[in-house]
Order: structure tokens, then sequence, then C-alpha cells
């Protein structure tokens, strides 16, 4: 063979090589984002038709000859993957043999019952799976969850439960000193009720300052929110009806107007922030607070000062509601 030859074959070799070489890191093959699942019983070929047939390769035969060439025909993982807009071939084989799988996200709002926390969760329908595991109120953190196709309604309940296990116990580690509250149960529970009682972020260490105030007097709660969730079943919903005085008098361990210090347990679960509200509760005076009409409360040191401001706010209620 002469010299010509041989250098038209390496060219030829050179050429295919460095094309390849382009097709697999650097030519982009997806034109848009899509989702592809790989599940139980998907061989290389199976994984390689759903790609074809999703357009996010172009080639099954180049795909499988790459995949078996550097040795991951048999490293596909189970699940959900995204795979962007402009994937190479090289940046598929990396996503669907990395694990790392697609998250979804599912928000649970602060200040719900798990009766309620369970409610959405299983109004997702990928979320696959029956929920079986027992918890009470007050052992969920609320706040948002990645969750993936192999993540079921009893892994996500178990997650939202471990998060809340690890809050406690960082956030009782920088508790203030000589609080009145003595265990991470008791502060979990006088927080579901500070959540209960004010959605403004600011309001809650006085909110907590109030309660806490109250305990060292061994003055009564006289939280309305721990009558409703007596009322509602422990659905905590009263659906706009208001309270009534005969409401405030039924008998449960929940009843802060019949009972004396906290609840024998949570009325929902709480956020972060009631959670420090609790441990780290505003310096205050105050014994007493009621709505003030715009979303927030005003607060009182004495119970003639809380009528006056009692008084104020029925006269907003009856005017807003027609009464």
């Amino acid at each position: 063979m002469n010299k010509k030859r041989i250098r038209i074959l390496f060219s030829c070799v050179l050429g295919i090589f460095i094309s390849f070489f382009l097709y697999i890191f650097v030519m982009p093959m997806n034109k848009n984002q899509k989702i592809i699942e790989i599940i139980p019983g998907d061989r290389l070929s199976i994984v390689a038709e759903k790609l074809y047939s999703e357009e996010i390769i172009n080639s099954k035969f180049l795909f499988m000859l790459w995949m078996y060439l550097s040795w991951d025909q048999n490293n596909l993982k189970l699940g959900e993957y995204s795979i962007p807009e402009g994937a190479t071939l090289s940046q598929i084989q990396g996503i669907i043999t990395s694990g790392r799988m697609y998250n979804k996200y599912i928000t649970i709002p602060e200040g719900l019952t798990v009766k309620q926390i369970f409610e959405i969760i299983n109004s997702y329908d990928d979320l696959t799976g029956n929920i079986s595991v027992s918890v009470k109120d007050g052992e969920l953190l609320p706040q948002t969850y990645a969750y993936n196709k192999m993540i079921t309604k009893d892994d996500l309940i178990l997650k939202m439960k471990q998060a809340m296990s690890e809050v406690i116990d960082k956030e009782w580690e920088n508790r203030q000193e000589n609080l009145l509250i003595k265990t991470k149960e008791e502060a979990i529970i006088l927080a579901s009720i500070v959540e209960k009682e004010t959605g403004i972020p600011e309001e809650r260490p006085l909110v907590a300052s109030v309660f806490i105030n109250r305990l060292n007097k061994k003055m009564r709660l006289q939280s309305d929110p721990t009558v409703v969730y007596t009322l509602t079943n422990k659905y905590g919903n009263m659906r706009g009806r208001r309270l009534y005085k005969k409401d405030l008098e039924v008998v449960t361990p929940y009843n802060t107007y019949k009972i004396n210090g906290l609840p024998i347990g949570a009325i929902a679960n709480p956020g972060i922030d009631s959670i420090r509200a609790v441990l780290n509760p505003a310096e205050t005076d105050f014994l007493y607070f009621v709505a003030d009409g715009s979303g927030g409360h005003k607060f009182a040191k004495t119970l003639e000062e809380h009528e006056k401001n009692r008084q104020e706010w029925k006269k907003i209620r009856d005017k807003t509601s027609g009464f």
C-alpha cells in the first residue's frame, strides 16, 4: 500500500473519528425539553426506542453503540429524567445513568392539620402508593418538598416527619435561657397555637410572649383556635362560622378556655417561624390580644385595655359582616 493510500485511509479514519466525537459530545440532539421514564424491565434497546420516538436522539444505533463503547449499557437507572433542550448524546447518557431523577414539587402550607395535609398529598396523582404511616399533628414540617417517580406517599410523609424532627432539634439548641417551655413537645404544641393565631410573621414573637406570660401567671391561654380544633373534629376549619359563648364551654383536653396550661397535643403543624417565636418570644408585659380588623392584632397589658380593643374589633366585625 503506497503512502498516498495510507494518507487517504488515515484521513478517512480521522474524519470518522472526529465526526463521531462531534456527534457524541458537541451535536445538540432534542430541540425541546423532554421527560423520559425508565421503568423496570426496560433494556437498552427499549430505552433507545423511547428516546428515538420522543425525538430526543436521531439514531438508535449510534446511541446504543456509544453506550456499549462507554460500558454504560447496564447502568441505566429507573425513574423519570428531564432531558434539557439541546442536550448532546453524551449529556443524555449522563442523565439517564446518574440516578438524579426529574423532581416535581409539593408545597404544604403552615398551620394545617395532618388530615388536611393528607388530603393535599392524596390530590397528587403522580404520588404513588397509599398512606399507611401514622403521624400526629405537630409531627410534620410544612414547607416545599421535592419528589419524583420513585417516592411514595409514605416516603414523603416520613420525609416531612424527619424534617420536623431536625428543625425542632436545631431550634431547641438556640432557645432562650430560663424558658418556661421545658420540652420540645411543649414547644411544638405552643407553636401550633401561635401558628393558628396569626399569619403575620412579625407578630408571632408577640403572640408567643402573650401565651408565655399567661403561663407564667397561671392564667388559662384562652385561645380560640384550640376550641375550633375541638369543634371541627381536629380539622381546623370552621368554614366561616364565628365562635359563640357556648362553644367555649365544650370540655376537652384541647379547649384552653377550660383547661390549665397547654393542650395535650398540637392543634396543627407549625412552621419554622412559629417554632422560633415560641423558643425566643418577645419580652413584653402583654397578656391579651384581639384582631384589629386589618389582618393583625392589638395587644394589651390589662383586661381594661383589652376590653376596649375587643369592643373596637366587635364594631368592625359587625359592620363588615352585616350584623
